[in-house]
C-alpha cells in the first residue's frame, strides 16, 4: 500500500490489502483503491477502484483517517453530542429563531 508523503510516493509498511472474491491483486498495480478497514482481521479491503483521482492520499489523511478509526465514535455517540451541543445557549437560540422564521413563511 503506497501513500504521498511530501509529494513521494511511500510504501506503508505493515499494511495488507484484501481482495475480495479472488482477485488478482497485481491487477491493481499503480492504481488508486478505496478500502475500508476491517478491525477483526487488521487488514484494509479492497472497496473499489477510484478512477478519479489520479494521486493517492496525503500520509497525513492516513493518519487522521487511522485516528478517526481508533477513536470508535459511533453514530449514537455522535448524535448525543449533537443534541447536547444544541442546547446550549448560542445555538438553541438560533435554532428557534430559524424556526420561527420558517414558520412565518
Amino acid at each position: 500500500m503506497f501513500l504521498h508523503k511530501r509529494g513521494e510516493k511511500t510504501l506503508l509498511e505493515g499494511n495488507k490489502v484484501v481482495f475480495e472474491d479472488g482477485l488478482d491483486s497485481s491487477a491493481y498495480s499503480g492504481k488508486i483503491i478505496e478500502c475500508s478497514w476491517d478491525s477483526d482481521e487488521h487488514v484494509w479491503r479492497c472497496m473499489r477502484t477510484r478512477v478519479d483521482k489520479n494521486t493517492p492520499n496525503e500520509f497525513n489523511t492516513y493518519l487522521k483517517v487511522m485516528r478517526s478509526i481508533k477513536d470508535n465514535i459511533t453514530e449514537d455517540v455522535l448524535l448525543g453530542e449533537i443534541n447536547e451541543i444544541i442546547r446550549l445557549p448560542m445555538y438553541a437560540d438560533r435554532i428557534k429563531s430559524e424556526l420561527n422564521s420558517a414558520r412565518r413563511r
